[in-house]
């Protein structure tokens, strides 16, 4: 038995060594005693794939690379140790979750901290450092009795007695039950001397550059066991033996050399004469690299002249930038200089800021990268059903997990009829029991405030058809939440959890995405796909073995499952041979490297600024230290262990390394280059600086540098021909390109993509036969369609013709409710006719009763009954009623003060209306006919006639203009006068007039007062005035006192003042008879106009901004039209309001021209 060091600073050939010893008695005696080589744990891949590579060596049986823990498996496995079942990581950190909750109340400090998300797993941590440094519960608990009679630590002293409970509680719990992953170490350490595989072995440990206790003892067992041990040191030789110096960069490694010194002398194991590793030719074939490596943590130091080359300092705009240069260099380097995918190394300090952007960027420029970090497993379709799954059974069948469950594609359903089953779900608010009860689902999409006329055929056909889906959905998740449920402990609800799995077929799914994953040649994706299911399996197992007879409730057995899945992680071997290496820092232990790119080279990240994690300051960690029990180190500490990191990143390569930063991040923020970047500069002052654009810039790169795959140039050749097109000069290289591609395989390809250049957003005319099969012959229009029209073709095309709408929502918004108050008032209306009553003779008490009469009939037939669905829907009932009320007195008011009385309401006209349609002759001589519901027609007897006016309800302030009126976006009123009008006789027996058209405001407005409250007559004129109508009136002063018998100065009903003189002020919204029959002939242009135009094919893309208003602010079309101002031809009809005198004189001149016949 004897220890042997093997010292070298970086590039010495350290590893090469152990290798060319391992390959040569391998070589020489195929059989024999094992040859152990103990590497890191992420290391072990590499460095057997370097062994299996040997050249002669067709394969081996005696040589081992294994990490501390897998050596721990196999001696345990030999000399027993391995029979109790090992709780494995997830596992312990459930029981620490529990063990939280039990002992919460007694911990001063960590139960404040138990219920945070994340805790369990900062205390596992803690706890299994405990154990690396072999510290337990009485050791904790003597050093807390320590500070205390001390003195000023107390807060250091409840940690310390806070986790020697939990220590003790979590060792009690696995005694005699579970051997803790932490205590692998130990336990080989405590039997290896009786391991028959290792004793007389030779054992290499390479790439450590420094150990924990644990490790210690196991060198110190192999070192009694073995017959040798070879220990590689990485550092200076010189800086091993002399004074020792806390600044130098190997002082870590100093430490681990002087421990494992104190370790030989103590277990009296014999030291052989030190193998030192001079010079650096072993790996630098780069002076420049080579002089990093010496110089750069020294000062002062030479700079060297004139050998820069190998290494390359380059900054880039954004992370993304940086990746794209990255990506450009490797091809270059694969292409041009005979390099292997094989040959590179990304090295990162972090991983996860880097992973996606280089993914997806190299999979554009066709580069096969391996990403070398475990991956998460949240992402994945079977997580999602298994945390869907739990959240729908405990959280009552909710919307949100249902359909996540579903929509996993691991429920034997098709997309589209989980579409299907989405929209009625969400129309009707279904939740709850209306899921499990088992009765056929019978809510009906379009359900009005009339009486229920029963089920048409295909309403039938469509529920038959969603209940069908509703059985498929939900056979297996009903199955899984009945037994969940009726579960008495932690095992019988995870056999209910894998049952659903296993009922629903996962594994046999993943195994055939894995699979087709495999064809489309997506290697780690089917990994993926193959591993997540026994992980899962793995992940039950320890929720089993460590919580099996615990009772949980359900809420809580979600939550164990959800920490446990959110730790999982998947290791994935690389799925190929000749691939980039993505690697962190910390993991980066890659041989034969020939070029190496360290990414993210900022002040801040590389080295990275250290900050208290865990549980303990690095403070109180220097107090532990002080008292006896040593644990990790702390920031200062880490502070030297980045700077060997730096000392790695340096090092990794053999004849190239690039230096990469950049200067912003992915939102625009500044960053600055690490120091690193300076330094270097000191070190090479000819080292090669470059830029790296985001798009070719000849000024800072040559356009050549961006000629890389196909997929990617691409994507570049765009860029060139879309500054080309802004009128801006290119390289001519890019004409080359657009010529490969246009005559080359991709040249399809490439048409598509350059098409989008010339994409302008612009629709072009339907052809009659279109326009024919979409709106038909003759044309059925609405006024509130063509309004649409006149506002945005498009938009009317989709809603109209394509005939598109948003889907069902069940909640109350401003639609239902205007049609609930439409029904109301209509019913009320309705009530008063049949009673033989009067409006103006209603009182506060019949109208107050009759509206909560009406209320009460409607509110269960509105949206699936929607009003009776929550507390807080059936408290807006109130609301709604008291508003009812309130439009009823105003309205009884206005009748008592006018002589106007209702001759229609919620009158409709049209095709199998109340009234005939008005019908229009079109420009290519087809007709129009125009259909609408007038909400309330007046009337009042005249000497020259029947004044009538046309009231419109509305739940909001809305106004009429006549700009409006002229650019047709507002024609409604009008329209619904000249139909009134024109069947003035039938409605009231007489010659019919225009008398008003009027908005009515349906509201329950609040009073505002500074003092005191007003008297109650008071507030009901306010509240009238805050309800006076808007709209249009005739000026003429009989016809308006027909409206306002009382009016004198401003009415508080209608928008008309008089002045002192009876004449009407100029706040007045008033039109002479003749305005009126101007106006009526412009609204039939109108129509007429846009009729022509919609049969025409004409759908642009043309909303109009007036003011600050735009059309498209509540267009539910916008994510079809994709309406853009930086897109060409995407541009604003602006709208302006003109000066009314303006507006008449148009339309006279256009009524004298026959309205532009």
């Amino acid at each position: 038995m004897s220890i042997r060091f093997i010292i070298g600073r970086a590039g010495a050939g350290k590893t090469r060594a152990c290798l060319e010893a391992i390959r040569k008695e391998l070589l020489a005696r195929p059989y024999g005693p094992p040859l152990i080589l103990l590497v890191p744990e992420q290391a072990t891949f590499q460095i057997e794939y370097a062994l299996a590579a040997t050249p002669g060596l067709s394969g081996f049986i005696r040589a081992r690379v294994l990490s501390f823990r897998r050596l721990a498996y196999r001696v345990l496995r030999e000399v027993g140790g391995a029979a109790r079942a090992h709780i494995g990581e997830l596992g312990k950190r459930m029981v620490l979750r529990r063990l939280l909750e039990q002992r919460r109340s007694e911990l001063r400090v960590l139960g404040r901290s138990s219920g945070r998300p994340g805790f369990a797993d900062t205390l596992a941590r803690t706890l299994g450092e405990m154990k690396t440094y072999c510290i337990g519960p009485d050791e904790l608990a003597r050093a807390a009795f320590d500070l205390r009679e001390k003195g000023g630590a107390a807060l250091l002293a409840d940690k310390l007695e806070d986790l020697a409970k939990l220590c003790f509680d979590l060792e009690d719990y696995l005694a005699g039950r579970f051997t803790d992953p932490d205590d692998y170490l130990n336990l080989l350490a405590d039997c290896l001397e009786l391991s028959a595989e290792v004793r007389g072995t030779e054992v290499w440990v390479d790439g450590f550059s420094g150990f924990t206790p644990q490790e210690y003892r196991v060198l110190a067992a192999l070192a009694r066991t073995a017959s040798r041990v070879n220990i590689t040191l990485c550092a200076d030789p010189a800086a091993l033996s002399g004074k020792i110096d806390e600044t130098s960069l190997f002082f870590p490694v100093r430490e681990t050399y002087d421990r494992l010194l104190k370790m030989a002398l103590q277990e009296r194991i014999p030291l052989e004469r030190p193998l030192i590793l001079g010079g650096n030719t072993a790996r630098f074939k780069s002076p420049a690299i080579s002089h990093l490596e010496k110089y750069f943590f020294v000062r002062p130091a030479p700079p060297c002249l004139n050998c820069s080359e190998g290494v390359v300092l380059a900054a880039a705009a954004n992370p993304k930038a940086e990746a794209e240069g990255v990506a450009r260099e490797i091809t270059a380097l694969c292409r041009d200089r005979g390099y292997r995918y094989r040959d590179i190394v990304i090295l990162l300090r972090d991983v996860d800021s880097y992973a996606g952007l280089i993914s997806s960027i190299f999979a554009d420029h066709g580069i096969p990268v391996f990403i070398d970090q475990k991956r998460p497993v949240m992402h994945h379709p079977m997580v999602e059903l298994v945390r869907s799954a739990l959240e729908a059974v405990t959280e009552d069948w909710a919307f949100d997990p249902v359909f996540r469950y579903l929509k996993t594609d691991l429920v034997p359903l098709s997309r589209e009829e989980v579409d299907l089953l989405e929209n009625y779900v969400l129309a009707h608010g279904i939740r709850g029991s209306r899921w499990t009860d088992g009765r056929p689902w019978e809510y009906r999409r379009e359900l009005t405030l009339e009486e229920d006329p029963g089920l048409n055929g295909s309403e039938s056909v469509e529920l038959e058809k969603v209940n069908r889906i509703r059985h498929q959905a939900t056979a297996d998740l009903l199955e899984f939440c009945r037994s969940f449920m009726q579960a008495k402990n932690v095992r019988e609800m995870s056999t209910a959890l894998f049952n659903l799995l296993t009922g629903l077929k996962v594994p046999e799914q993943l195994e055939s995405w894995s699979r087709q994953a495999e064809k489309e040649g997506r290697l780690e994706a089917a990994r993926e796909h193959s591993l997540v299911w026994s992980g899962f399996t793995a992940l039950l197992d320890q929720v089993v073995e460590a919580l099996g007879d615990e009772v949980l409730e359900p809420g809580e057995y979600a939550a164990v499952i959800d920490a446990g899945l959110e730790s999982l992680r998947l290791g994935l071997i690389p799925p190929g041979l000749d691939q980039v290496l993505v690697a962190s820092l910390e993991r980066s232990r890659n041989p034969e490297m020939r070029a190496a790119f360290v990414m993210g080279v900022n002040d801040g990240v590389l080295p990275a600024r250290t900050f208290d994690q865990g549980i303990f300051s690095d403070l109180e960690r220097e107090r532990l230290k002080a008292a006896g029990l040593e644990l990790a180190p702390g920031g200062r500490r880490k502070f030297f262990e980045e700077q060997y990191l730096v000392y790695i990143a340096l090092t990794r390569s053999s004849e190239r390394i690039y230096l990469s930063y950049p200067l912003a991040d992915g939102e625009g923020r500044a960053l600055m280059p690490s120091p690193i970047v300076a330094r270097v500069k000191e070190l090479l002052p000819d080292v090669e600086e470059r830029v790296w654009p985001v798009e070719p810039n000849a000024a800072l790169l040559d356009d050549l540098e961006f000629v890389t795959g196909p997929r990617r140039t691409l994507s570049y050749l765009a860029s060139q021909m879309r500054e080309f097109k802004a009128g801006r000069r290119i390289d001519p290289l890019w004409w080359d390109v657009y010529s490969w591609f246009a005559a080359g395989e991709m040249r399809e390809h490439c048409k598509r993509v350059l098409s989008g250049l010339f994409h302008s957003n612009r629709e072009d005319r339907l052809p009659p036969a279109v326009s024919m099969a979409l709106y038909g012959r003759p044309l059925r229009a609405s006024v509130s369609g063509l309004e649409k029209f006149r506002a945005c073709p498009f938009a009317h095309f989709l809603s109209y013709g394509l005939k598109l709408k948003e889907r069902a929502i069940f909640k109350l918004d401003a639609p239902d409710l205007g049609r609930f108050f439409h029904a109301a008032l209509k019913l009320f209306g309705d009530r008063v006719r049949e009673q033989g009553l009067d409006w103006g003779q209603l009182d506060r008490e019949q109208c107050q009763e009759m509206a909560g009469e009406v209320v009460d009939l409607l509110a269960p037939r509105l949206s699936s009954e929607i009003l009776l669905s929550t507390a807080r829907r059936r408290y807006l009932t109130g609301k709604l009623r008291r508003t009812v009320q309130r439009a009823a007195l105003v309205l009884a008011e206005h009748s008592r003060r006018s002589k106007f009385r209702p001759v229609g309401l919620e009158l409709s006209f049209g095709p199998d209306g109340d009234l005939p349609a008005p019908v229009f002759t079109l420009a290519d001589g087809s007709e129009m006919a125009v259909s609408g519901r007038i909400d309330r027609i007046e009337a009042a007897p005249s000497d020259e006639g029947v004044y009538l006016r046309i009231i419109d309800f509305k739940s909001g302030k809305v106004t009429v203009k006549l700009t409006d009126i002229y650019h047709g976006l507002k024609l409604q009123l009008l329209a619904y006068l000249d139909v009134a009008l024109e069947h003035a006789r039938t409605l009231t027996g007489g010659n019919g007039l225009p008398g008003a058209v009027l908005y009515f405001r349906i509201d329950d407005p609040l009073v505002n007062t500074d003092g005191p409250v007003p008297p109650g007559e008071e507030v009901e004129r306010e509240i009238l005035k805050k309800l006076r109508m808007t709209g249009l009136v005739l000026a003429d002063p009989k016809a308006v006192r027909l409206m306002d018998a009382g009016l004198d100065g401003i009415s508080d009903l209608i928008p008309v003042q008089i002045k002192a003189d009876g004449s009407f002020a100029a706040r007045s919204a008033v039109l002479t008879r003749e305005q009126f029959a101007l106006l009526r002939s412009y609204l039939r242009f109108q129509l007429a106009s846009a009729g022509s135009e919609i049969i025409g094919g004409t759908v642009e893309i043309a909303p109009y901004r007036k003011g600050r208003y735009r059309s498209c602010q509540s267009c539910p079309f916008r994510p079809v039209c994709q309406f853009d101002l930086l897109v060409d031809g995407n541009v604003y009809r602006s709208i302006k309001d003109e000066d009314e005198g303006a507006i008449w004189s148009k339309l006279g001149r256009m009524c004298r021209k026959g309205w532009g016949q």
